[in-house]
């Protein structure tokens, strides 16, 4: 038996003919939105989507696994053939060729999360060493001032990657391609100024990538602001630039804490710690993990120091993975009830209408 839907002129009928009131009509109106809304924010196991959950779609069942093990699986025939076959320059065009009409089943047609980043990563990849591989042959014909790990195939891979990143994300919208064309920029710039200031680029290598990182962080944030429920591609997107900024944040920041060879002192241990607490705050207020994720390792190395110095060595690793592992679980079962507190208690200002709300 097929049921009928009330629709609009229903109820202006049902008002002309008395059946209900106008007062009613409008009050049918507003449960009808509100359901609809709840609706549409519940997932397939019907838990209401929450902006604390950070969700992004990454799987959406074992076909996701299937097909990502698929294209490593290519990736590596095609590498393996192409070194083989002495065919070791057309790598890359074989896989940009291959990543494309793959986009185009998997990421366009199937719309698969898990493939769709893995294909997108193998475009952009393919297409700075194909850009690399063009212009060094063109433009270079031997060698250059390099400073360490800040060359100009550097600026030519990161700008090719960006490039191709940008043509990858206008076909099929994969949300990771922001932030690889993001990422592919940044290595282009650090190339150029490694080329154009060697001595520069490495004394002031830190305050770059903590600049440029602040960058990204911030065009994460504003992304964010236009989705605070966090219902939208935006989320997603703003969710890979936040990946991609906070280790270049907290890598950076974190190295000046650290004295000649990684050398460490107390008073150092404890800014580290300070500053993870720092971060702490922040991830709250924007209810993204990711600087807190990134910040892990260096809390863990700045109380491993401080254990071993106050008590035996042996057991201060074992002590430190304990206190990290409490640390981490913590925040997982009291994010919400933290997120509350701190909202209520720092002065945000208008910042407040530009976050998630806690729930």
């Amino acid at each position: 038996m097929v049921r009928p839907m009330i629709r609009e002129e229903h109820l202006d009928l049902g008002i002309a003919k008395g059946i209900i009131t106008a007062e009613q009509a409008a009050k049918l109106r507003a449960l009808a939105a509100s359901v609809s809304t709840a609706a549409a924010q519940v997932v397939d196991g019907g838990a209401t989507l929450d902006p604390d959950d950070e969700r992004f779609r990454l799987i959406g069942g074992f076909n996701d696994i299937f097909v990502a093990i698929g294209v490593l699986l290519l990736v590596s025939a095609l590498l393996g053939l192409s070194s083989t076959l002495g065919f070791g320059a057309g790598f890359a065009f074989i896989a940009m060729v291959a990543a494309w009409g793959l986009s185009e089943i998997f990421s366009r047609r199937l719309k698969l999360a898990l493939p769709a980043i893995a294909l997108a990563l193998m475009f952009a990849g393919a297409g700075g060493i194909a850009t690399y591989m063009i212009a060094n042959g063109l433009l270079r014909a031997g060698g250059a001032v390099e400073p360490e790990s800040l060359t100009p195939d550097t600026a030519l891979f990161g700008l090719g990657a960006a490039l191709f990143a940008l043509l990858h994300l206008w076909r099929f919208r994969v949300p990771i391609d922001t932030a690889i064309a993001a990422g592919g920029l940044v290595c282009a710039v650090m190339g150029c100024i490694g080329v154009a200031g060697p001595e520069l680029a490495q004394a002031y290598r830190p305050l770059l990538w903590a600049f440029f990182g602040a960058l990204i962080f911030m065009l994460a944030v504003r992304i964010d602001a236009t989705d605070p429920l966090r219902m939208t591609r935006r989320s997603d997107i703003a969710f890979w630039l936040h990946l991609l900024a906070a280790p270049m944040i907290v890598n950076a920041v974190s190295s000046l804490f650290f004295g000649p060879e990684g050398a460490l002192a107390v008073g150092q241990a404890v800014g580290i710690l300070a500053l993870f607490a720092a971060f702490g705050l922040v991830a709250l207020v924007l209810d993204r993990r990711a600087l807190l994720v990134s910040a892990l390792s260096y809390a863990g190395i700045a109380i491993g120091y401080l254990l071993s110095e106050s008590i035996a060595k042996d057991i201060s690793v074992s002590l430190t993975l304990l206190g990290l592992a409490a640390l981490v679980l913590l925040l997982s079962a009291q994010w919400r009830r933290l997120r509350r507190a701190a909202l209520a208690r720092l002065p945000l200002g208008g910042i407040r209408l530009l976050v998630p709300p806690a729930s």
